[in-house]
């Protein structure tokens, strides 16, 4: 991915969107680089160019009604036995562990499509800062002890009925340090915006502050959007967010 970032930033240093170059401009004045593309006020300049070059996408806000349950991987860490549950555990975006509650019933399931009925007995935030997320752990039932310490499970955490919510698609969804974010559809740039995301669904996420219905958001080439941004704001110091699950 930062291989990827690189590429990003050396073909915008050549390119200069919007503007004419005056023939009595000296060679330094010439050259463009990712300031070309961002406005500190605005945020990315969107063009058709820029859109071919960043891999640019748009998506409108929706709303849609949606069932409110989040799935996230899961490890087991402890096998089961006779009398002693087995026990996996799972980190969550702190946004979605604020929907869940010890006690509820949480499916586990593994990629030949076994399922496993569990149940959350624990939301630890201690590691919250270190780990940016809710440590989940979930115990299940298996006497025998077929599920062995280090086995991965979809863990899906069901909700009560579905919801009529504002969606955006997941990629569009850039997850930093400082919170949740979007680029947004502002005139003849994409802007930066924080917003409050809630639980995902499918491939979708779900937005509840931030956002209203028919804004248009990018649902793809994010991460190069951010990392022109970066470049531009850090000195030509570029930098990657993590890749969305």
């Amino acid at each position: 991915m930062k291989s990827f970032c690189w590429l990003v930033l050396t073909l915008t240093i050549g390119v200069c969107f919007g503007c004419k170059r005056n023939s009595n401009k000296t060679a330094m004045d010439g050259e463009a680089t990712s300031s070309s593309l961002f406005n500190p006020g605005k945020g990315v300049l969107f063009s058709a160019e820029s859109k071919k070059l960043l891999g640019i996408e748009t998506a409108e806000v929706e709303e849609k009604p949606v069932e409110r349950s989040i799935a996230w991987t899961a490890q087991v860490f402890r096998a089961g036995k006779e009398k002693t549950p087995g026990a996996a555990a799972s980190l969550i975006r702190s946004e979605e562990a604020k929907e869940l509650k010890p006690g509820q019933v949480v499916t586990l399931r593994d990629q030949s499509g076994r399922e496993v009925a569990g149940k959350l007995v624990l939301l630890d935030a201690q590691a919250e800062a270190a780990l940016g997320g809710i440590e989940a752990v979930i115990e299940f039932t298996d006497a025998e002890g077929k599920i062995k310490v280090g086995s991965f499970f979809e863990a899906t955490f069901s909700q009560d009925g579905p919801t009529l919510s504002l969606v955006v698609p997941k990629a569009a969804l850039l997850t930093g340090a400082d919170g949740d974010s979007v680029y947004t559809l502002n005139g003849s740039h994409l802007t930066r915006t924080r917003v409050k995301a809630g639980m995902a669904h499918g491939d979708y996420v779900e937005i509840r502050d931030g956002l209203y219905t028919g804004d248009l958001v990018a649902s793809k080439g994010v991460e190069s959007l951010w990392a022109v941004e970066l470049s531009a704001l850090k000195g030509g110091t570029p930098c990657c967010p993590v890749p969305k699950k």
